[in-house]
């Protein structure tokens, strides 16, 4: 296995989520997933590696990004671009009793609208004048692509940021349009004949959930199976590293394993991946040093300034999803939070948002705090610890704690 603090793994360098992976598959023979989870925790691997393994059942397997596209026309864009090759590779029988029509298709991509729900005779137009409504489209392609009597698998990664795109650019009629996109998917695709034949994963470092909560249309994913990505059970944990220690002759033996994990706290694998390297890079720099005496620095090297970009997505993702009231509420409860290791007492929390609101009306900052803590929950920045016997709220991931520590204190 290699030390590998970045891409997505596949094949050998893939470790510790077979069973993650199995479950996953199982699922997707009678539904459709929706993998959420922050970035970096390992969901384009996992994904992947399902692609493969439906690939060696015969399926036909493709992902596609959508956090670049802006609106319908562009998802569709990219799903045709993507699907073309795979169709070009399929029986020639097939291909040709379907080859007119999928020419058709593919010119009607050029002209397309958006009709928005619940606004009279409001559309967007997304092509020409001459414009046909973008899920009419959509639905006679993945018809065309049922047409061709094989099982399919679509990858669609970080959607969730596609549709807060939508909402974003078009602050008048946004939300409509997102919540046809998720009618299509729920309701016009799952329609389709021969629809079982295409299992869609869908997957996202920003929460769908959350963005579907907050704008009153949770109903619109009830169809997806959710799922996300334990982190490794500290047994597993330290198994990697040893394994990575053997693999770059480093003496890092299991109790010095153990302590990386204890300091991370969270053990999900990019993050153990990335201590690793920089352990590596500073045994390189201190040859003559136990590497046990280094693990200390290749922690805190996570969180210095230069080498701590990942960590500052995190704190965009709050403004990605939440107004701009609650993600500064939402900063504010983890500014608090982060001031102690072990957690804080939820009435302390609720002190904060108190403080905050104190001009709203009664109750308003205690039901501001249980939407807010439960988002946070849902998007691991933090965990309810009730090992003391009193609730505490506290980071998952140490490091990040410290680094937010670092970034909101003098």
């Amino acid at each position: 296995m290699d030390n590998i603090a970045g891409s997505p793994v596949e094949g050998e360098n893939f470790f510790g989520r077979d069973a993650a992976v199995r479950h996953l598959l199982d699922t997707l023979e009678h539904d459709d997933i929706l993998l959420l989870g922050p970035r970096r925790i390992g969901k384009t691997s996992a994904a992947r590696a399902v692609m493969a393994s439906v690939r060696k059942q015969g399926w036909r397997a493709i992902e596609i990004n959508v956090a670049s596209c802006r609106d319908e026309k562009g998802f569709l864009d990219k799903l045709e671009k993507t699907l073309m090759p795979e169709l070009a590779s399929i029986p020639k029988k097939i291909l040709d009793s379907i080859g007119q029509a999928w020419g058709a298709i593919s010119g009607r991509f050029k002209s397309l609208r958006v009709a928005v729900p619940g606004a009279g005779s409001l559309a967007i137009d997304l092509g020409a004048s001459q414009a046909e409504d973008w899920t009419e489209v959509g639905s006679d392609f993945l018809r065309l692509i049922s047409a061709a009597d094989e099982r399919w698998l679509i990858y669609v990664d970080e959607l969730p940021i596609l549709l807060f795109h939508i909402i974003r650019n078009d602050p008048q009629a946004g939300v409509q349009r997102v919540r046809r996109f998720l009618d299509w998917f729920r309701n016009d695709v799952r329609a389709l004949p021969a629809a079982s034949r295409v299992r869609w994963l869908i997957a996202g470092s920003v929460g769908l959930d959350t963005l579907v909560q907050e704008h009153g249309m949770a109903d619109t994913i009830n169809s997806l199976n959710h799922q996300g990505l334990e982190p490794f059970t500290p047994e597993v944990a330290t198994a990697m590293l040893v394994k990575l220690a053997d693999r770059y002759h480093l003496e890092l033996g299991e109790l010095d394993a153990k302590s990386i994990v204890d300091a991370v706290q969270w053990p999900q694998p990019y993050y153990l991946q990335v201590v690793f390297n920089h352990l590596r890079r500073l045994i390189s720099s201190h040859p003559q040093a136990k590497p046990a005496s280094l693990i200390g620095q290749a922690v805190d090297k996570l969180i210095e300034p230069g080498t701590d970009n990942d960590f500052h997505h995190w704190e965009a993702r709050l403004s990605q999803q939440l107004s701009a009231p609650d993600a500064a509420h939402a900063h504010a409860l983890l500014n608090r939070a982060a001031r102690d290791a072990g957690g804080v007492q939820a009435e302390y929390l609720l002190a904060t948002l108190e403080e905050r609101m104190a001009n709203a009306p009664p109750d308003a900052a205690q039901k501001t705090f249980i939407r807010l803590s439960e988002i946070l929950l849902r998007d691991a920045y933090w965990w309810a610890d009730e090992s003391s016997g009193a609730k505490r709220y506290r980071f998952r991931l140490e490091p990040l704690r410290r680094w937010w520590l670092r970034r909101n204190t003098l």
